[in-house]
C-alpha cells in the first residue's frame, strides 16, 4: 500500500474521519449490547428508530433528539435542535463548517452502530441547518 507521506493530504483526512466514525460505531453497537442485556428492545424499524430518539441519544447527550421525521420507506431524519458537542463552534465560515462536519462523523458512528446491533443496516450523514439544528439522515438498507 502507499505509505502515509505519499496520500494526498484529504486521502489521510478522510482515513483518519473514517477512523472516528468506525469508534463512534463501536461504541453505539456495545452501548445497545448492554442496554440489551438489561431489557427487551424492540425490533420493528419505526419502534427501534424511537429508541435511538429517545433513550439512546438522552444517555449520551443528555436530552433525547427533538424530532423525528420519516416517509415510511426506510428513510429517517433526527433532529437535534441543540447538540451541545457543536456548540462552541461558531461562525457560517468554511473552517467552521467544515469543523462541524468533522464533529458530526462520531455520532454518525454511534447510530450506525447502535441500529446495527439491533439488526439494521444503515447510512447515517448529518448537517447543521441554517437554524442550527443538527439533522442526522439515517437510511436503512432493505434486506
Amino acid at each position: 500500500g502507499a505509505s502515509p507521506s505519499s496520500l494526498a493530504p484529504d486521502a489521510g483526512e478522510e482515513w483518519v474521519l473514517g477512523k472516528i466514525d468506525q469508534l463512534g460505531f463501536t461504541v453505539g453497537s456495545r452501548f445497545v449490547e448492554r442496554v440489551g442485556q438489561q431489557r427487551a428492545l424492540a425490533h420493528e424499524q419505526l419502534e427501534v428508530m424511537k429508541f435511538i430518539c429517545k433513550d439512546f441519544w438522552h444517555e449520551l447527550f443528555g436530552k433525547p433528539i427533538d424530532k423525528l421525521q420519516t416517509n415510511h420507506r426506510g428513510v429517517f431524519v433526527l433532529k437535534d435542535s441543540d447538540l451541545r458537542w457543536l456548540s462552541r463552534v461558531s461562525g457560517n465560515e468554511e473552517s467552521a463548517y467544515q469543523l462541524r462536519a468533522r464533529l458530526l462523523r462520531f455520532p454518525c458512528g454511534l447510530i450506525r452502530g447502535a441500529l446495527d446491533s439491533l439488526g439494521f443496516t444503515a447510512t447515517v450523514t448529518a448537517d447543521v441547518e441554517p437554524s442550527g439544528s443538527t439533522a442526522f439522515h439515517v437510511k436503512v438498507a432493505t434486506e
